[in-house]
């Protein structure tokens, strides 16, 4: 594993971080008061286990992971955590059952290939999120790379990054059209445009989602490239100085923007902007021209390849090279897969990887002539499943690690996966996609799912069964937000038969072959209708869809009892205090 030398700043921090535990093992610190906030900062996050179990977070900047680090990502996880690394839904990277007393050295580890576990939990500055897609469209009117880049080392270790009232979330985009952008829940959310002539960037400002999603404030429509970085920093200050400290359940920006009004809320950041650029906060234009648009036609192949080029190759901005998404299911990277890839993408994409914000990764310049190998290579490690589709089902950890899942997702979207295709659903034919939460909370961005669902509880006679509640219609659509409208419970066990029934129903219905899924759900939901008639379409939707999942009392088997791919009976026994509030 090659190493960086680290500056001193960083050994600072470490030796600090390692200290600190030890003090606590000494009883020296307050584990609750002390420890838990100082820890979080540094990436480290209780896990539902308890005891020594931690969940590591590492920052992946706008996704982009290297070969080298994908094998120390590998390495570690085997010698730190249970294997697996796990591809969230903001193109971090999290390991999962990694020892406290072993996250002194897995810090430094990291540090060592270049990558951060700093400001990737806690009441800080995340990581900054940007398109995998990104330089590689023929719609991009300039590369937005640099400039996530100079976003991204501005705010780490930055002096407010780690002391904010919750945590900050920035994401940029080059295009609207771009399946793989999500900038409209953020807390900034930034997009290159071009307007009047005048290349810059639409920043938009205050959305979030959690258990009640907020769109976002249009703070600039077309801001100077110099000005990114002074705006980013006074949307931080005006967090800072107003986000609410004493009631955490109201502490994210949205709540200061909710509070405020649109136009309290741009003077707030006009205000701190102002104290930004007479504190010396700077930015600039960066290089940033891409090269010109000259993309060549994926060449056509038969069988699976053929159907792999169709689902999961599409052509680069440049002349002979593609885009190759590559499914990982669940986001779950076995180690010995890892290293595979890492290998694969020297071989075959110029070790141009990014992670994406559904939980997959993205090979970015593949040469046509190696497709039939890279696709070779790709179906012996089973990773050749339509990416970005109905089927490639996008899940937080749920319950299996989170002190806050109600219901095991994870599961859920396995079986999901399995079932749908079963069912004859070809993913292609249907579109959209299907993210699930196990709890309110939308890590699985619930919210913006074609089909949305999120754990909860309901009983059925006296036993407590687990459910999801469904939510149709959502997705960031780059210049607007459609949030998800809820529509009813479904027992666990009968997830599958809805969706199955619900795409069918689609297929059969739909007003035209250009009128997508999420489009047609939300005239089930009656979007854009007046509430009373809202509200008659939903009761309408839900009325269709109860007969196939209701369940009687004394209808009530053995597998209702249990979440899905549990031997134990479901209770809420395990819940916890989410730290994400501490």
């Amino acid at each position: 594993m090659s190493t960086t030398t680290l500056s001193a700043a960083v050994e600072t921090e470490l030796v600090k971080y390692a200290s600190t535990v030890a003090a606590l093992h000494a009883g020296a610190i307050d584990p609750d008061k002390v420890f838990k906030p100082f820890r979080l900062v540094h990436g480290v996050y209780g896990q539902r286990q308890g005891g020594e179990n931690q969940m590591v977070r590492i920052k992946l900047k706008y996704g982009k992971v290297t070969p080298p680090q994908m094998r120390a990502l590998a390495d570690l996880s085997e010698k730190h955590a249970n294997g697996i690394s796990h591809i969230t839904t903001r193109q971090a990277i999290q390991y999962h059952y990694v020892q406290l007393d072993g996250t002194p050295a897995l810090l430094r580890s990291l540090e060592e290939v270049g990558l951060t576990a700093r400001e990737a939990c806690g009441n800080a500055v995340r990581a900054v999120c940007g398109s995998p897609n990104a330089g590689t469209r023929t719609d991009e009117p300039f590369a937005i790379e640099p400039y996530a880049e100079a976003v991204f080392q501005h705010f780490l270790r930055g002096p407010l990054s780690s002391s904010l009232p919750r945590k900050f979330k920035i994401a940029l985009s080059a295009s609207d059209a771009d399946p793989l952008q999500q900038v409209n829940i953020q807390d900034v959310g930034i997009t290159a445009v071009v307007k009047d002539g005048k290349q810059g960037f639409r920043v938009v400002a205050g959305a979030g989602l959690g258990s009640m999603p907020v769109a976002p404030c249009l703070i600039a429509d077309c801001l100077a490239k110099e000005d990114l970085i002074p705006l980013c920093d006074a949307v931080v200050r005006v967090h800072h100085k107003y986000g609410d400290r004493q009631n955490r359940a109201k502490a994210r920006l949205k709540f200061v923007l909710k509070a405020k009004g649109e136009d309290g809320f741009r003077a707030l950041i006009a205000e701190e902007l102002a104290n930004a650029r007479t504190d010396g906060i700077t930015g600039s234009a960066l290089p940033d021209v891409l090269p010109a648009a000259n993309p060549t036609p994926i060449p056509a192949a038969t069988g699976a390849e053929g159907l792999w080029r169709r689902d999961n190759v599409r052509p680069h901005r440049e002349a002979g090279l593609a885009v190759v998404s590559v499914c990982i299911p669940r986001g779950d990277l076995p180690a010995p897969q890892l290293r595979t890839l890492a290998t694969l993408a020297e071989q075959f994409s110029e070790g141009d990887v990014r992670s994406t914000n559904d939980q997959n990764l993205v090979f970015r310049r593949v040469a046509h002539r190696h497709l039939s190998e890279l696709h070779r290579a790709l179906a012996e490690l089973g990773y050749t499943r339509p990416a970005h589709s109905l089927t490639d089902v996008l899940s937080c950890p749920g319950a299996s690690t989170c002190q806050l899942g109600i219901t095991l997702s994870k599961n859920l979207a396995k079986e999901l996966e399995v079932k749908l295709l079963e069912k004859g659903l070809d993913p292609f034919t249907i579109g959209g996609h299907i993210n699930i939460s196990g709890c309110p909370n939308s890590c699985g961005q619930h919210h913006i799912g074609t089909i949305g669902l999120h754990g909860a509880t309901s009983k059925i006679g006296d036993k407590l069964i687990p459910h999801y509640v469904l939510l149709v219609g959502g997705g960031d659509e780059g210049d607007k937000v459609h949030f998800s409208s809820m529509i009813c419970r479904i027992p666990a066990r009968k997830v599958a038969d809805v969706i199955a029934a619900i795409g069918g129903w689609y297929l059969k219905e739909r007003t035209a072959a250009t009128q997508t899924l999420a489009q047609w759900l939300r005239v089930q939901a009656g979007a854009g209708l007046d509430k009373d008639a809202a509200r008659k379409a939903k009761d309408a939707f839900k009325a269709r869809i109860e007969p196939l999942c209701a369940i009687k009392p004394d209808q009530l088997v053995d597998a209702d009892l249990r979440d899905i791919g549990s031997d134990k009976l479901f209770s809420l026994d395990e819940l916890g205090a989410g730290e994400c509030m501490s």
